[in-house]
C-alpha cells in the first residue's frame, strides 16, 4: 500500500529546507504495547519539551554558584571544552607517535585536548595545580592559585576512530583540603563534557547537577537543571566483563539484568556510558575488579568526577570492593585505580548485593 509524504520545512542557521517526512507506519509498536517489539520496545526516548527561552550559563552560574572565583574558573574549563569540540570537528585521528607515561600509543586529538586543557589551567590565575591522566603528575602552576584542577583530556581513545562519542573529565579541588589525601567528596565542583553529535556538559553546582550545551556561536545554555536520577532502572552499561569469568556474582548480576529484559546501552566510553544516566534519568554502569581481570578506571581523573555527579543527582556510588561510596576513598596517589558501579541507587544495592556480598 502507497503511504503519503508530508512535505515539511525546516530552518538550519536561517536557511530554510524542505524534507520528505513519512507519517507513523501503523504497524509500529510503542514501548506500553503487550506485543511491542524492535526499538521501539527496548528504546528510552527523551521527554524533554522545548522551551521558549534558554538560560544562559552566566545567568546560571550568577544564581547557583556563589563562590565568583569558582564561577570563573568553570567557564575557563569550558572554553578549553569549546576548543576540544572544534580540534575534534577538525582533526584526523591518527597516531601521534608518542607515548604517555603508561605506554600507551597516543592519538593526535589526545595530545591536542591534552594541550587546550593544560593552556586553560596555565593562563588561568586561579590554578595552583594541576594533573593530566595522559602524565599524573601534579605540577605547579600558579603560586597565588586558589584550585588543583584534575582532568582526562580525551576519555574514550579506543572509540574515537569510530566517530563515537569521547569525553573530557574534570575534578576540581580547593586549596583547603588539598589533593593528595582528600576525597572526591572534598571535590568543590566536577564537569563532564560529552563531545557527540553536539557538546554537552554536566557541571556540579550549589543546588544540583545542570546540563549546557554549546549553542549557535559556541555559546552554552542551559539544556537541563537540577537534574534526578531515579533510584529504579532498566538500563545498564556492563564494563569489565572479562571480571565475570572469576567473579561469579558479577556474572550471575549480568544474567538477572538480560533475563529481566534491561536494555543493554555500553559503547566502551565511560563518558557516554555514565552520562547518560543524566539524559534518561536512570541506569547502572558497573566495573568491579578481579585478580586476571583488574579495575583500571582512574579515581580522582574519571570516578570521583563523576561520582560527585551522580551523588549530587540522587544516584548512589560503590567503590567496588567495600561497597562504600567512591567519594570516601581517599587519594593516595595521582594514578590511584579503582573499581567503580555508579547510578541509580537500588541498582547499585544490587551489585553490592550480588557482587560484594555487602
Amino acid at each position: 500500500m502507497m503511504q503519503v509524504l508530508t512535505i515539511a520545512a525546516l530552518s538550519f542557521g536561517g536557511v530554510a529546507m524542505r524534507t520528505r517526512v513519512a507519517p507513523r507506519a501503523s504497524a509500529v509498536r510503542m514501548a506500553g504495547d503487550a506485543d511491542a517489539f524492535g526499538a521501539s520496545h527496548t528504546s528510552f526516548y527523551t521527554s524533554e519539551e522545548k522551551k521558549d527561552k534558554y538560560d544562559t550559563l552566566e545567568e546560571v552560574l550568577s544564581t547557583k554558584m556563589a563562590t565568583d572565583d569558582l564561577r570563573e574558573l568553570i567557564k575557563e574549563q569550558l572554553e578549553a571544552c569549546v576548543k576540544i569540540t572544534m580540534a575534534l570537528r577538525t582533526n584526523l585521528v591518527t597516531v601521534e607517535g608518542s607515548q604517555n607515561t603508561f605506554g600507551d600509543v597516543q592519538l593526535t586529538v589526545d595530545v591536542i585536548a591534552d594541550e587546550l586543557m593544560w593552556a586553560a589551567c596555565q593562563e588561568s590565575k586561579l590554578v595552583l595545580e594541576a594533573a593530566s591522566e595522559e602524565e599524573p603528575i601534579v605540577k605547579p602552576i600558579n603560586p597565588d592559585g586558589k584550585y588543583i584542577v584534575c582532568w582526562d583530556p580525551l576519555d574514550g581513545s579506543s572509540i574515537v576512530d569510530n566517530n563515537w562519542a569521547v569525553g573530557t573529565m574534570i575534578g576540581i579541588w580547593s586549596t583547603k583540603t588539598g589533593f593528595i589525601g582528600a576525597t572526591g567528596r572534598d571535590q568543590v565542583t566536577s564537569i563532564i563534557a560529552l563531545y557527540g553529535p553536539r557538546t554537552t556538559v554536566l557541571i556540579a553546582l550549589d543546588d544540583g547537577v545542570y546540563e549546557f550545551t554549546l549553542a549557535e556561536g559556541n555559546k552554552w545554555i542551559c539544556s537541563r537543571e537540577k537534574i534526578q536520577i531515579m533510584p529504579d532502572a532498566k538500563i545498564f552499561a556492563p564494563a569489565n566483563l572479562r571480571a565475570a569469568q572469576d567473579v561469579e556474582g558479577y556474572g550471575k548480576l549480568v544474567d538477572f539484568w538480560m533475563k529481566e529484559r534491561y536494555t543493554l546501552r555500553y559503547s566502551g566510553g565511560l563518558v557516554p556510558d555514565v552520562y547518560q544516566q543524566f539524559t534518561k534519568r536512570q541506569g547502572v554502569f558497573s566495573n568491579p575488579t578481579s585478580k586476571s581481570a583488574p579495575a583500571k578506571l582512574r579515581l580522582a581523573f574519571e570516578a570521583a568526577p563523576f561520582g560527585l555527579l551522580v551523588e549530587l543527582a540522587g544516584g548512589k556510588t560503590s567503590d567496588g570492593v567495600t561497597g562504600g561510596s567512591i567519594l570516601d576513598v581517599k587519594i593516595t596517589a595521582v594514578d590511584q585505580r579503582t573499581a567503580l558501579c555508579i547510578g541509580s541507587a537500588n541498582e547499585v544495592d544490587r551489585f553490592n548485593k550480588m557482587v560484594l556480598g555487602k
